[in-house]
């Protein structure tokens, strides 16, 4: 299949969040799902809109005699009460309708989603994973409004004698720009730099460095990029 295609990646996503998809096309997703940035945010984009959806139906406790019913269909070794049974409830014509009315909802929103552009969707988050060529992990970086949480990964074999410095190249500009020093081991919190921008990065790099950073204010040795993850 085409996962490049972006009409087949909502309607498996649109599949996938209504629970329709299954088996091994299930299990491929959400492998497709780690690697490939689009496929994840479509996933995002179809469970607002069912959730949405959802949430406009009214919610309706049952009754103790719908929980017994369901209560015997979970466990086959009650008997099931005959379909004569004064105390067999049958389920309101009404829930019908409202499941009716989310199913039919549904395929028009997906047949909207694929046939139609869609708008562009806020980010919810921005990662971002350096891994060596072995295709090892060795920081994983997580950021919010404010700061760079960067974890180092136990495959990380460090340099005690040097220092890693994590840097970001702005679109359209050749100069690095530092963002700070990386651990070498366990967790650490840098202040984001106020020109820290996901529309704006073109790549983040870590270069090799002396103890406490480029004497030069630029790389010395780059080692590892990566590009920013928006999810």
């Amino acid at each position: 299949m085409n996962y490049d295609n972006q009409k087949l990646i909502d309607m498996l996503a649109a599949e996938y969040v209504l629970g329709t998809l299954t088996g091994s096309a299930r299990k491929r997703f959400q492998r497709l799902m780690l690697t490939s940035t689009r496929i994840r945010e479509a996933t995002w984009i179809w469970e607002q809109h069912l959730n949405n959806l959802a949430s406009s139906i009214q919610s309706e406790q049952p009754s103790d005699k719908v929980w017994q019913i369901i209560s015997q269909r979970i466990d086959a070794s009650k008997p099931i009460q005959s379909s004569t049974d004064s105390n067999v409830i049958k389920p309101k014509a009404h829930i019908w309708k409202a499941w009716s009315l989310i199913a039919t909802a549904a395929s028009i929103i997906l047949a909207v989603i694929i046939w139609q552009p869609q708008a562009p969707v806020q980010p919810t988050q921005q990662i971002a994973l350096f891994k060596d060529a072995t295709e090892q992990p060795l920081w994983f970086i997580d950021i919010d409004e404010q700061n760079l949480s960067i974890k180092a990964s136990d495959k990380l074999v460090a340099r005690n004698d040097k220092d890693y410095q994590l840097w970001m190249i702005l679109k359209g500009q050749d100069t690095p720009i530092s963002l700070g020093i990386l651990p070498k081991d366990g967790v650490k919190s840098l202040l984001k730099d106020s020109r820290f921008s996901a529309q704006d990065i073109a790549l983040l790099a870590i270069s090799l460095e002396p103890i406490g950073g480029s004497p030069t204010g630029l790389p010395t040795e780059v080692l590892y990029t990566t590009e920013l993850i928006l999810l």
